[in-house]
């Protein structure tokens, strides 16, 4: 028997980049092929859908998704953008429990997408420029004050919604960051310093205003010892935004339910395979589900995968998708 005949192999050959999902075509392709567990969405309702919400008046926080590169953060994000913006997106969902968190907010926003680059400008300027881009494109006629001129920029930042909110009455406005954590790394001492009081800046003004903030890491930031020389801005920013982090197990979902997928009588044939082996290996017996879900791969694949950071090879949903591409026939 070969692997082909055991696993409805359905590969992840791109990695997704954020801006896709201003094409609405691309975006519904997105959504429709997002996979993500039930728990996987308890944690978004917890820690992104309720920061997002409009309707009740509560301490809304700015988010960031962490995720490895690779684990589908950028593809959540263009789901969760994309339902924001546009509620007819919901009947795409693939998990049920996720659709009916997310319902309440879907269709509420304006949405501005940004994939950040490893360029010389502080973080200020670059989403105020994005932002007064967008704002030109919807006809709406706004530009920030220079920041010389300024003691702080939520002012600004006031002034802008309330000119949005002229023509988007009653709709928030969406801001969504890639790539924060690669571009702050290119930042000298101080730049990383002003980037991080602008952010806090930010999830302040999120509080009392229709303006939203998602931003994807690659790592947690507010533990990264890479920035320990800015701990006390990071602590005050970290009062300001939640995290979600797309951790190991919500990636193994992925590789069983997409990459991997397989009927029950392809499982019940692997579990027979595996079953002579369960007395060799270290709680195997008790892990053989997990075992038959991932099956070729070892459940311990994506651990040791994201702990090792290859940088030539960091993307495992595509790195699965290849390796198993090369045996299908064996």
């Amino acid at each position: 028997m070969r692997y082909s005949e055991l696993i409805n192999f359905n590969p992840i050959e791109t990695v997704i980049e954020l801006k896709k999902a201003d094409d609405k075509d691309k975006a519904k392709e997105l959504v429709k092929t997002y996979v993500m567990s039930d728990e996987m969405a308890d944690k978004l309702e917890y820690g992104l859908i309720s920061q997002l919400q409009l309707d009740e008046v509560v301490d809304n926080k700015g988010v960031l998704i962490v995720g490895n590169y690779g684990t589908g953060k950028s593809h959540l994000m263009s789901v969760v953008s994309a339902m924001a913006n546009d509620e007819d997106f919901l009947q795409n969902l693939n998990n049920k429990k996720f659709q009916g968190y997310i319902e309440p907010i879907s269709g509420k926003f304006e949405v501005l997408r940004i994939e950040l680059g490893a360029v010389d400008n502080s973080l200020r300027n670059i989403i105020m420029k994005e932002i007064e881009v967008d704002l030109a494109k919807r006809d709406i006629n706004y530009k920030f004050p220079d920041s010389s001129t300024l003691t702080n920029n939520k002012k600004a930042l006031e002034e802008m919604m309330s000119t949005f909110e002229s023509k988007y009455s009653g709709r928030g406005y969406l801001i969504v960051v890639d790539e924060l954590l690669d571009y702050l790394r290119t930042r000298k001492e101080q730049e990383v310093m002003g980037d991080l009081m602008f952010l806090r800046e930010i999830g302040e003004f999120i509080k009392n205003s229709r303006f939203r903030l998602i931003c994807g890491v690659q790592e947690q930031l507010f533990d990264n010892p890479s920035f320990s020389f800015v701990a006390d801005t990071l602590s005050r920013v970290k009062d300001r935004f939640e995290q979600v982090i797309i951790r190991k197990e919500d990636t193994a979902y992925v590789v069983s339910e997409r990459i991997l997928n397989k009927t029950p009588k392809q499982k019940a044939k692997i579990r027979e395979h595996l079953l002579p082996f369960c007395p060799l290996y270290t709680e195997m017996s008790e892990r053989l589900e997990d075992y038959v879900e991932l099956y070729p791969i070892h459940p311990a694949y994506i651990d040791v995968f994201n702990r090792v950071h290859i940088a030539e090879n960091r993307h495992v949903l595509k790195t699965i998708s290849t390796t198993i591409n090369q045996i299908l026939d064996e």
